[in-house]
């Protein structure tokens, strides 16, 4: 099938499956999910030479898309056995693992992917975590971990990310062990959203086939990077999930909101202004990301897409569940969980506030390209200076897009080395957005945009 005919047939078997309805306040039943599977929703995240399609960013944005009009769990799930799963195990895997892994997910319940740890929670991928694993022989490895918080937790296997141990002190190097579910405790999380997507501590204490093992690398730093670049890949395709929600968000509003009141069709229009963002956002990952090449670069760009997505979605859905009154809160209603069942995308894979000032530290520092080139950059610099030399947002920006003087007015009286910790933050919302605002082609999304930056740079005056 071409890409139209294909993305028909998934929006077909979506409306099928769920025929009958879908409760997104218990876990999605098993069965609807694997017909789901069956009927092609991961192919897109799946290599050609595995049955899969050919690679095609678009496509993988539009199934999560799809799904999110079916709720956040819905399109999560996907997401998380597309861009956490599948792509991790076909690029690290070895052919054996992966026959396994694909096995288990478009024949069984699947898998998840296991980084956060209970006592270190975000700090997953620094020297905190302590999972680890330890060779006893060629053929044997003892596993000791304990994760929590990780989508599918109780599924046919999870992908553990741990550290080897020698000589009982724990290297560097972050690997993945491909770790079926008999090796697995589960101790279920009572989330106060998300029901339909299964949480659980998952703690593992088992010896098991050193095969399972799946080296990133053996070099340390391309070891840590290669396990970087999963997140970084999954923020930039993250959108594809939130502009479903939102696509879900406005299809909600348009149901069940009286559109009379003046304040109510205020806001109603709000709700709008962010699905415009949220386009903006969609369209970017389509033009410039792609499923079978590098993203090491475009980390700035994926930390950006993550927090103005869910900051907006999230917005949106707080705007539709006041709207809709009493019912915003009644157990069941279509529209009642996406508010509480969105919050945690706001959280997860990085808050979006320290998000926001790493956005600042990689705006102010020079990229790889940059180095490459002998380009240095000197810290008493402008931000506006920066802003207008930085490729990054050179290669997107329109030219009707001109930077109004107040704000190309804040961005001159600060320097590259001038912020505190505290005012990156809100440094950072402003580069973030001004990086959306300047591929807007709606005049009122850039409206929006440019409102929305002004409060920010109140913010930062007044933090």
């Amino acid at each position: 099938m071409d890409t139209a005919a294909f993305l028909r047939h998934i929006e077909e078997s979506f409306a099928r499956i769920f025929s009958d309805g879908l409760c997104l306040m218990e876990y999605l039943p098993e069965d609807k999910w694997l017909a789901l599977k069956q009927a092609g929703l991961l192919l897109p995240f799946l290599d050609e030479q595995h049955g899969g399609r050919k690679a095609d960013q678009f496509e993988i944005q539009e199934v999560l898309r799809i799904a999110g009009h079916y709720g956040v769990p819905v399109t999560l799930r996907t997401g998380i056995e597309g861009a956490l799963v599948l792509q991790p195990l076909q690029e690290f895997g070895n052919p054996a693992q992966i026959a396994q892994g694909l096995d288990l997910i478009f024949n069984g319940e699947g898998g998840g992917l296991a980084v956060t740890e209970p006592e270190t929670s975000g700090a997953a991928i620094a020297r905190e975590m302590q999972s680890f694993y330890e060779y006893r022989d060629a053929n044997t490895v003892y596993v000791n971990a304990a994760k929590y918080w990780q989508g599918n937790s109780q599924s046919d296997f999870l992908l553990v990310a741990a550290k080897e141990r020698k000589n009982g002190k724990l290297s560097k190097v972050i690997n993945l062990l491909l770790v079926p579910k008999q090796y697995i405790r589960y101790e279920a999380l009572k989330s106060e959203g998300l029901r339909a997507v299964r949480y659980a501590v998952n703690r593992i204490d088992a010896e098991m086939p050193a095969a399972q093992v799946m080296k990133l690398s053996e070099s340390d730093t391309a070891g840590l990077r290669a396990f970087q670049n999963i997140f970084i890949r999954s923020r930039l395709q993250l959108v594809g999930m939130t502009h479903g929600i939102m696509e879900y968000i406005v299809e909600n509003a348009e149901k069940f909101v009286r559109r009379d009141i003046k304040f109510v069709e205020y806001e109603r229009r709000e709700i709008l202004r962010r699905y415009a963002v949220s386009k903006i956002l969609y369209g970017f990952t389509c033009k410039h990301v792609s499923p079978d090449a590098p993203v090491a670069h475009q980390l700035m760009e994926a930390n950006i897409i993550k927090t103005l997505a869910t900051e907006f979605t999230y917005d949106a859905a707080q705007m539709l569940q006041k709207l809709l009154g009493a019912k915003g809160f009644e157990r069941g209603h279509p529209a009642s969980n996406i508010a509480i069942d969105f919050r945690p995308f706001t959280i997860f894979e990085g808050p979006n506030d320290m998000l926001y000032a790493e956005i600042y530290d990689q705006f102010t520092r020079a990229t790889a390209a940059e180095k490459e080139a002998g380009v240095k950059l000197d810290k008493s610099q402008t931000l506006l200076m920066r802003l207008q030399s930085d490729n990054r947002f050179g290669t997107v920006s329109l030219p009707e897009r001109a930077l109004p003087d107040d704000i190309a007015a804040f961005l001159s009286r600060h320097t590259l080395g001038g912020a505190c910790p505290l005012e990156k933050v809100f440094i950072g919302k402003v580069v973030a957005k001004l990086f959306a605002f300047v591929q807007a082609e709606a005049d009122d999304a850039a409206a929006f945009l440019l409102k929305s930056i002004r409060k920010d740079i109140l913010d930062c005056a007044y933090c």
